[in-house]
């Protein structure tokens, strides 16, 4: 599904990676870990194609990511920052700034039921909630927009232990995705089918 080939990435005062290789396959679930500072959300954005490396070649379910390409490929993801800085105040907004269609927002709200977090959507403004209620309400919004691969930055940051069991349950509750994550959460860790150190 996704295929890494001798990726290099650095910037002025640091190298990211160095011929870095690594597959991914269609429905397994992988975790970047590293110290903080490492690169880890840089290497999501490389496969986003919001970051060129310097150097090697990344594939996308058999496509390689060129600037020709990206747009595709960009529409086979879904990407959940660290910090979802969005520029909407509630779930409701979100629904607009999206673009959702009906059948995208009833599965928004199921989404929302599964992570516990149907209290907080509607009207309810985002400064009324907490960072991890807030980071579920937009993981139910991606989640929704049911694309093969998931991108997800450091995505239990926010959560207790309860949450993040909601999060596993609800995860595994859909079929065949690609996950691609950062943490450093070892409950995270363990419970994706492989680690990529970097």
């Amino acid at each position: 599904m996704i295929k890494c080939e001798k990726i290099n990435l650095s910037f002025p005062r640091q190298v990211i990676c160095e011929n870095l290789s690594f597959d991914v396959l269609r429905g397994e679930s992988i975790c970047l870990s590293g110290p903080s500072g490492k690169g880890k959300s840089s290497l999501l954005k490389v496969l986003m194609g919001f970051l060129i490396p310097q150097s090697g070649r990344i594939q996308i379910d058999g496509v390689e990511l060129n600037s020709t390409t990206i747009m595709a490929i960009r529409n086979k993801m879904i990407w959940l920052p660290q910090n979802s800085n969005l520029p909407v105040d509630s779930a409701n907004e979100l629904v607009d700034l999206l673009q959702m269609k009906p059948e995208q927002v009833e599965s928004f709200q199921l989404f929302q039921d599964r992570l516990g977090v149907r209290e907080c959507g509607g009207n309810k403004s985002f400064t009324e909630i907490s960072g991890g209620e807030k980071q579920r309400i937009v993981l139910s919004a991606c989640l929704s927009l049911d694309r093969p691969i998931i991108l997800l930055d450091e995505p239990v940051s926010a959560l207790d232990d309860h949450s993040i069991d909601l999060l596993f349950a609800t995860l595994d509750s859909l079929s065949n995705k690609t996950i691609v994550s950062t943490s450093h959460n070892k409950k995270w860790i363990n419970y994706c089918n492989r680690t990529i150190e970097l």
